[in-house]
């Protein structure tokens, strides 16, 4: 009997800490995850660097796989290069081996149970009682999980003491700490959490259940074993997403491996050289040791690591986006820079349909960005406007579904504003891309007709088209953004002056009898869908280069259509 109260007791123990831990995590995610992902987005932009910062965040989100999810976003979108993402996730390592530190420290020194009480009782009355201030109702969430962590703890504590007592562990401490490796590595993947892990291992070596060198032994293979989340969880993910779980795996891995063949030299270099006498203390000492010996034996081969990730999972099914495919939509800085960037390439892909539709020379134009990469083959000459057009409605339909899982994900309003305007920027485009798909009939008409004078008119057209079209697309490919606004306003009255221009040559070619009456309103609607379709496009470049309030002064100026 007195054995099936301590398995229910070390169970409810191991539940309220885990579920402790979930409170501190979700808690410290809503009060201060933007500032978690700009700190990661500012201080990563060398490997040494994204060590520090991957340790620092890790230390206070205590959550490798939240540090883990928000690098995937961002070396999707572009943001991160891989190479210093494997700096961040090696440096979290090192950053979960805080809570062992909390543990022994403190865990282990006072009553806990009445340590915890307190904090429990005002997070769960905060909960309950103040639902109107977000930031209150999280701190509340935050004190309530520190509490009830330190009550699992105590629960945990409590039932190995009496475990202890009464079960022999000799015949497996007897196998040696390579035993405990697997038995840490089994009991992590199943409750997946390496601080879960380590609290128990803990409480086991404070009961002396088990000696200093079999503890050393599982806390080795509780870090290999967290690494199954993350890999179970890579599993039907994006390459990218593949690639930062194989790395986890095989940093914690190698790690382990060093860690196991020098688990007696490092625990005599604790317990003999620096004289720590205090088993508990020696154990989180160890754990923190051999992650950054494994980090300082990392870092200089980092950048073949990442060559060597970047080769694999490749081949993967043919999408038409290049950012998008690569980012989760749950971490939503992340995602809507890498929708930003998928948007541009939409309106690249919208530039080259109209001067396929329109027959301007594509030669002329550098669409050579990194975005345009993958689909550069559409810009040869073979190659016509509607395997472009198909190409961009394939883009919209996987831009759309993206933009909707964004939607669901909780927003800052600076977020919420730029993710209403990339949605607009794509609506934009496709209204741009149907207006010149529409009129591709008549395009061909006037490139086979036999009255010079309307030949004549188209060409003066395109030769204008063909002007107008370089100098936005340059304005779109800037980098220089005291430009965007002034250039955007110059080319909506170029657009108006090109329509106006072509109105008045027409009619004048009608007034001298040299249009037929079929003529005249085909080139009166080509005239009017062309200047349509490059407002259009104007509009969604807009979206997609100047912030909110610069767009809606611009829409100011940009009123109105023929």
């Amino acid at each position: 009997m007195q054995e099936s109260v301590d398995i229910w007791k070390f169970l409810a123990g191991l539940g309220i800490f885990l579920m402790g831990l979930f409170f501190l995590e979700e808690a410290l995610k809503n009060l201060a995850g933007s500032s978690f992902k700009k700190f990661l987005r500012k201080h990563t932009q060398n490997p040494l660097k994204a060590i520090l910062s991957g340790t620092l965040v890790t230390a206070l989100l205590q959550s490798s796989s939240v540090v883990s999810l928000i690098v995937l976003a961002f070396v999707g979108a572009g943001v991160m290069t891989l190479r210093n993402a494997l700096g961040v996730i090696i440096g979290s390592n090192l950053g979960t081996t805080f809570t062992g530190w909390i543990v022994a420290t403190l865990g282990f020194q006072l009553d806990i149970e009445g340590f915890s009480m307190p904090f429990i009782a005002i997070g769960g009355l905060s909960l309950l009682f103040i639902k109107n201030n977000k930031r209150l109702v999280e701190f509340g969430r935050f004190v309530m999980g520190f509490g009830l962590l330190f009550l699992g703890l105590n629960f945990m504590k409590i039932s190995i003491d009496q475990l202890a007592a009464n079960f022999d562990m000799g015949p497996y401490i007897s196998y040696g700490p390579y035993a405990l490796f697997a038995v840490g590595f089994v009991l992590t993947a199943l409750i997946q959490s390496s601080s879960a892990a380590m609290v128990i291992t803990l409480s086991a070596l404070h009961a002396g259940v088990l000696p200093l060198e079999s503890a050393a032994g599982m806390v080795i293979g509780s870090d290999v074993g967290t690494t199954i989340t993350i890999l179970l969880g890579g599993l039907n993910g994006t390459p990218s997403k593949k690639r930062v779980a194989l790395s986890h795996f095989l940093f914690n891995l190698f790690t382990g491996i060093i860690a196991l063949f020098l688990i007696h030299p490092l625990l005599n270099l604790i317990t003999v050289i620096f004289g720590v006498d205090n088993p508990l203390t020696s154990l989180v000492l160890f754990h923190s040791m051999f992650n950054f010996l494994g980090i300082i034996i990392v870092l200089p081969f980092l950048g073949i690591f990442a060559r060597f990730l970047e080769n694999r999972f490749k081949g993967e099914d043919e999408l038409a986006t290049c950012y998008i495919d690569k980012v989760t939509p749950d971490v939503p800085e992340a995602a809507i820079t890498a929708l930003r960037n998928e948007v541009q390439h939409l309106i690249e892909l919208v530039f080259l349909l109209h001067l396929k539709t329109l027959k301007i020379n594509v030669g002329l134009f550098a669409f050579d960005s990194a975005e345009m990469q993958k689909h550069k083959h559409l810009s040869n000459a073979e190659v016509d406007y509607k395997r472009v057009y198909e190409t961009i409605k394939q883009l919209e339909g996987e831009i759309v579904p993206y933009y909707l899982q964004i939607q669901n994900e909780k927003l800052e309003s600076e977020d919420s504003n730029w993710l209403n305007q990339l949605i607009h920027a794509t609506r934009h485009a496709m209204i741009a891309a149907k207006g010149v798909k529409d009129i591709a009939h008549n395009v061909e008409e006037f490139e086979k007709s036999a009255n010079d004078h309307k030949v004549a008119l188209f060409d003066l057209l395109k030769g204008r088209l063909h002007e107008f079209y370089l100098s936005v697309h340059h304005i779109l490919n800037s980098e220089n953004a005291s430009i965007y606004f002034e250039a955007l306003a110059d080319s909506v009255n170029e657009n108006q002056n090109i329509y106006d221009q072509f109105l008045r040559e027409t009619y004048q070619q009608i007034n001298n009898g040299k249009l037929s009456e079929m003529d005249i309103p085909t080139l009166l609607n080509v005239n009017r869908e062309v200047y349509n379709a490059n407002h259009s496009l104007i509009l969604s470049i807009k979206d997609v280069i100047l912030t909110d309030q610069q767009a809606e002064s611009f829409n100011l100026i940009s009123q109105g259509k023929p």
